[in-house]
Formats: structure tokens, sequence, C-alpha cells
């Protein structure tokens, strides 16, 4: 006897339905009319099953801070420097017991989305300390078994600017932290500007030291141009080859690229794929072009060429319900279809891809294990209430049954 059977489902690679064995917490077979005896079976009646959701760059620390009853900006938008320092003013109220109840919440909310893994930014600095790590250490033990959860050492306030920093990230990995983060805007010179070459060569150091990946925030803004060597995303990919640290390296956002020109773009883009980097694009919209007064800009990353020349590109849902954004509901077919609309992707192939993007691509990104769909694979699944990927992301369809680790979570 096996654990479970989910009949008749449809799988987007194949052409009629099958039955899915999972036993043990892996998939032991597929085929049509298995033939099982199982102690608990599902009838699917041609739902679309999927791996589950990878949610690939989540601020799993600050999530869900905003007001629960009135969600959205009390004040009107200024700028992305000014919701830094709120979220620096608020962050400073935070206490124990709210973290662990915002991000178990977040947690609980994200598996019923379907989602199974997940990679958290988490702040570190010599403001919070180890505190933000200790607590999601926490909440990553005691949900184990509803999402896996990969934490990365977020530079909130750099890496080089102040001698303490670097430190505190060693110990940070001593705690269980698992990916070394870097946001590359975060660290300024003597001269006042933004000394990114410095900070990514530090996270490059500590991430090599200490031989773990490495999760990148790179060009966050969008000049009215920009030449190669000032694309911080290149440098990347260059010191990336350099350092032989290839399939190691995911970059954030990459919205610089958007606003490259074509020859610049195409030149970036073969560094890019070159080094085997990640792009995990953030399609909230939110942030980029609000200055803009014609010809409105919205940040976007530039999603088909880097799939087009087999990059791995996935999509994320960054802020959800913080100082930075008001929106989101850690719903990767939410994310998916924004991201449909913001980089014209609406062919059938399209959309199927953007659903690759949000499971085999992400799950790529946080290199999981035994991911997917054949037997010997984890039994993360999501039955989606839709006979295909199209019509799952156009219809913002339910989340009919969840499976982690082979046991049914949400029905």
């Amino acid at each position: 006897m096996i654990d479970l059977l989910l009949r008749n489902v449809r799988l987007a690679e194949e052409p009629a339905p099958v039955d899915v064995a999972v036993d043990e917490g892996v998939i032991v077979a597929r085929g049509v009319g298995l033939d099982f005896v199982a102690r608990q079976e599902v009838q699917c009646n041609g739902r679309l099953l999927i791996p589950g959701f990878v949610e690939s760059h989540l601020h799993l620390d600050i999530a869900l801070m905003n007001d629960g009853h009135t969600p959205g900006r009390l004040e009107p938008y200024v700028s992305h420097y000014g919701l830094n320092e709120l979220l620096e003013r608020r962050r400073r109220q935070f206490t124990a017991k709210e973290i662990v109840q915002r991000a178990s919440t977040a947690l609980e909310m994200a598996s019923r989305q379907g989602v199974t893994a997940l990679r958290a930014q988490c702040h570190v600095d010599r403001e919070v300390g180890l505190k933000h790590v200790q607590l999601l250490q926490q909440v990553k033990e005691a949900y184990a078994n509803q999402v896996t959860v990969q934490i990365v050492a977020f530079p909130q306030q750099g890496l080089t600017n102040h001698p303490v920093n670097t430190d505190l990230f060693r110990e940070a990995f001593k705690l269980g932290v698992d990916v070394m983060g870097g946001a590359s805007n975060l660290d300024v010179g003597e001269d006042g500007r933004t000394d990114w070459r410095t900070h990514i060569n530090a996270a490059f150091d500590l991430a090599m030291e200490l031989d773990v990946d490495l999760d990148i925030h790179a060009d966050l803004s969008i000049p009215p141009t920009v030449t190669l060597d000032e694309l911080e995303t290149v440098y990347i990919a260059q010191q990336t080859i350099e350092r032989g640290y290839q399939g190691r390296v995911t970059v954030g956002h990459a919205c610089t690229l958007g606003v490259a020109a074509p020859d610049v773009a195409a030149e970036a883009i073969a560094l890019i794929r070159e080094a085997q980097l990640n792009i995990v694009s953030q399609p909230d919209l939110y942030r980029l072009g609000r200055e803009d007064t014609h010809n409105v800009r919205r940040g976007l990353t530039r999603v088909k060429e880097l799939l087009a020349a087999g990059v791995n590109v996935a999509y994320a849902s960054n802020n959800v319900r913080d100082a930075l954004r008001p929106m989101g509901n850690f719903n990767l077919l939410e994310e998916g279809l924004i991201l449909a609309y913001g980089a014209h992707m609406d062919t059938v192939a399209e959309l199927n891809t953007i659903l690759r993007m949000s499971t085999y691509h992400a799950a790529q990104v946080l290199r999981l294990p035994q991911y997917g769909l054949v037997p010997g694979c984890t039994a993360d699944l999501v039955l989606l209430d839709a006979p295909t990927p199209s019509a799952a992301i156009i219809g913002q369809v339910k989340k009919v049954v969840v499976v982690k680790n082979g046991r049914i979570m949400t029905s």
C-alpha cells in the first residue's frame, strides 16, 4: 500500500491524463491506470498537476508589517530611498514576537498558495545584529513540514561601510544561514556615491570563503542611458567567470538592463549566459518610472531576451505588504499574470513559460534536489483548477490540493 494516489491528472508535458503515485514523500510512479492501493486517493478530474511553486526572492522578516485591516500606503510614494528610511524607522519597533508571528503567517499564506519552497532575504546589520536571523531560523524549523526555507543574509546597511558588518555575516552562517546576500546600492564611498564594485567584491569574498551561493540585488535603477561598464550585473557576471563561481550566483531585479540600448543589452546577456547567472525578475511594477512624465517605464528587466538566450529566469513576490510594497499575496499565479502584462508575454507558449519560471526555473535558483514530476522526485505538488498552464494563469484559479513531502497540506 502506498501513501497517496492522484488519479486522472493532466501534466503540461503529457497529451493525456495520467495517475501519479506517491509513497514516503517521493513520486514512485506515473502512468495511465496505475494499479496501486493507497491510503489516500484523490480523483483529480483532468486538472493540471505541477511541482510546488518556488518563491525565489522574498523579504520574509519584514513581510506583512502593514495594517492588515486597511492595507495600502498611508502616505503617497515619494522615493525608494524614502521608503527605505521608513523601513529603518519601523523595524526599530519590531519585537521578537511580532517578527515570528508575521513570518509564520506569511509561510501559512504561502503554503495555501501552493508555495512549497522559499528563499527568504533576512536583515543582517549592526543595528539588528543577528536577531532577525535567529527568529527566522525558529520559524524555518517550525514550518519545515510545510515550506522548505532557505535564508539569505541580506546586508540592509551595506557590507563595507562599517567594519563590524563582515564579522556579523560570518556569525550568521554559524547560526544556519544558507545563502550570502548582497545589495549593490547600499554601500556608499567617501565621495558619497554608491560604491557598488567594492560591495560586490566583498559579497563574493564572503560567499567563497564560506562556500555558499550568492544572491545579489543589482541594477535597481533606470537611468536615461547606460553603458556596458555601468551595468552592475555585467560586473557580477565578469566576477563570476573570473572566480569560477558559475551556477552559484543569482541576481535579483536587473532593472537597468531593461533600459540599455539593444547592442549593450545583447552583449550583457551574452556575459550573463556565460556566467550561468540566475536572474530573478520582480514584476511588482510599483517602484520605478514614477518620475517619468511621458513614455513611462516600469522597471522590468529584459525577460524575453534573457529567456531566448538560454538564461535561467525566474520571478518572485519580492516585498509583500511591507514598507516598500503594500500589495502582494504570496501568490505566484498572481505575480505571473502581472509579469505577463508587463513583459508582453501573452502567447500560449509564453504563458507556459511563465508557469515554468515560478516552478522549474525558480527551483534551479534554489538548487533544489529531486524537484519535478518524474519518479524519484520529492512529492511537492500542486493541483490547479485548470487543464493547462495558460488557463491557470489567465483564470487565476484555485490551488485545489497542495502536497508537501507526500502529505496533503491543503485540499
